[in-house]
Parts: structure tokens; sequence; C-alpha cells
């Protein structure tokens, strides 16, 4: 479970409007059409992101009818608050903060994208010997068939 540190920073009054500005989003992400324009989407989600913000979409109607210094006391509350912000920076390629955290921007962003009818042995979307935890690293590998290991992103060492 990601640690929920930077939503924790939020004050109480802000909880409410943090759930409601997130299930909004995430509402609008499963029922938009392709040629909404008002929020551009910049990946669609995948099948398993759709579930993940199915169920999310149901967590946060419930973290909204809860006392916000229950919610602010419940770490799966938190993480799930966190989740929610993940996977919308995800699909919108944006960071989202909100007043009072104070979260890091990543010094560096790495994408890589592989798409191919057949992949080799030990094939990678992204492959990095070490890398700082102020990096945003996503790693995508499409293939049919693979003659052996697969890896979205490999990383050696992670400081």
């Amino acid at each position: 479970m990601p640690e929920p540190i930077t939503l924790a920073a939020i004050s109480l009054a802000g909880i409410p409007v943090v759930a409601t500005f997130l299930l909004d989003r995430v509402g609008y992400i499963l029922d938009r059409r392709r040629e909404d324009r008002d929020l551009p989407v910049v990946r669609e989600p995948s099948p398993q992101q759709r579930d993940e913000l199915e169920e999310l979409q149901g967590t946060l109607s419930g973290v909204l009818a809860r006392p916000a210094d229950e919610v602010m006391a419940d770490a799966d509350a938190l993480a799930a608050l966190d989740r929610a912000r993940t996977l919308l920076e995800h699909l919108l390629d944006r960071q989202i903060d909100f007043e009072g955290e104070r979260r890091a921007r990543p010094k560096h962003r790495v994408r890589g994208v592989v798409e191919v009818e057949e992949l080799g042995d030990n094939a990678a979307g992204v492959r990095l010997g070490d890398v700082r935890a102020s990096s945003n690293v996503e790693g995508i590998v499409k293939g049919k068939s693979a003659q052996g290991p697969t890896y979205g992103v490999q990383i050696d060492s992670l400081e």
C-alpha cells in the first residue's frame, strides 16, 4: 500500500474538497466520450485501470460520506485518495497537487513504449541502472508472443 504521507498534510477542511475533486475526475474519465475535449485525457485507461477506477469511485463516494477527522485517521482511505490521484496523474499526464502539500516534482521523466508482434528473450520497455526516487518512470511492452521474460520497467538500483 502506498504511504499517503502528503495527503495526511492536508487540513481537515481540505479532505472533502480533495475527495470531491478526485471523485469528479474519476467519474469524468469513466463517463467521458473520446470526443470530449474539456479535460484532455492523454492516455485511455486500460481495462485493468478502468476496473480500478470503478472500484475507487465507490471507495471515494464512501470517503465523502464520512467525517473528515475519521478519514484523516484511516490509512486505507488516504491510500485510496492517493491511488486515485496517481492514476489520474498517469492518464492526464500532469501532477496534481493540493494546497498544504509539499510534493517534490519528479526531476526525471522516462517513458518507454515497445509494440511489436514477437518479443525476444528478456525484452524491456525501459531498462535503467541507477534511478533516483525523484524520477517518474513508465514502461509499456505490448506483443502477441514472448520468447522469454518481459519487463515494462527494469531498474537495477533505486536511491
